[in-house]
């Protein structure tokens, strides 16, 4: 492998990164921000931008019949990624159709992912807005209020 084939949203081959939230949830100083895109890349789930989807309201969808993830097209970046950490959620559980108890572990499992202890508190030391907050680490307040629920 070549330095210029490097991807740097993956760890190096033989370093000792590793994405938070996939086999860890250990947030040490190797750790890497958890990445939606490639986690879904990694599991082989197709994600399928399509604006077509069953309901208005939908963001993203798993599709069990299909094996793969769509998500509407043209969200900001941190609606995209919460919606996409949820879906493969589902997608790793094998949820058909959905359930509030699917609903809130797709949500719960997705936020410990998308928010690791250590950015959390770099960023609550210069604000304590909590859409400030959600904003610089990349997900929304509704992804934030979730994992403040289960960690406070």
């Amino acid at each position: 492998m070549l330095l210029s084939d490097w991807d740097e949203r993956r760890p190096l081959p033989g370093s000792t990164n590793y994405m938070f939230g996939i086999q860890s949830l250990i947030d040490g100083p190797c750790a890497m921000d958890y990445d939606p895109w490639v986690h879904a890349e990694d599991l082989a789930i197709p994600v399928i931008v399509n604006p077509n989807l069953p309901s208005p309201k939908m963001i993203a969808a798993f599709s069990r019949r299909r094996g793969a993830i769509f998500l509407r097209p043209n969200q900001r970046d941190d609606v995209e990624r919460c919606a996409l950490a949820h879906e493969i959620v589902h997608f790793e559980h094998q949820d058909v159709g959905t359930t509030r108890s699917q609903e809130d572990r797709a949500d719960r499992i997705a936020a410990q992912r998308l928010i690791r202890p250590t950015r959390l508190r770099e960023v609550a030391l210069q604000t304590d807005d909590p859409g400030r907050i959600a904003y610089e680490l990349g997900v929304t307040e509704h992804m934030m209020r979730i994992y403040m629920r289960n960690h406070a």
